[in-house]
């Protein structure tokens, strides 16, 4: 058995190989562009998680129960009552 090539043939599969080597080449292109940009959200993402941990701890450094006590004692003399000037109030 016998196989006729014709030039036409052969243009049309030289064609879709050149089509689909720069098909190949375009999504490896646009594979690198994606890898990157996940690489930096993930930098971006941890670098957030860090910053979040940090203002967790100064939050937790400024709302500190001795922190405000001491802020009202130096700032607005505030003190802690004395017990005879501790008053019950009864509701009826």
């Amino acid at each position: 058995m016998q196989f006729r090539v014709s030039a036409l043939q052969i243009a049309v599969i030289w064609v879709l190989v050149v089509v689909s080597a720069v098909a190949v080449a375009l999504v490896s292109h646009l594979s690198r562009q994606q890898y990157a940009q996940l690489g930096a959200l993930e930098r971006e993402a941890n670098q957030m998680n860090a910053d979040y941990g940090r203002y967790l701890l100064e939050q937790s450094a400024w709302g500190s129960l001795q922190r405000v006590e001491n802020m009202a004692a130096q700032k607005l003399n505030m003190r802690s009552p004395e017990p005879e000037e501790i008053l019950m109030v009864k509701r009826n």
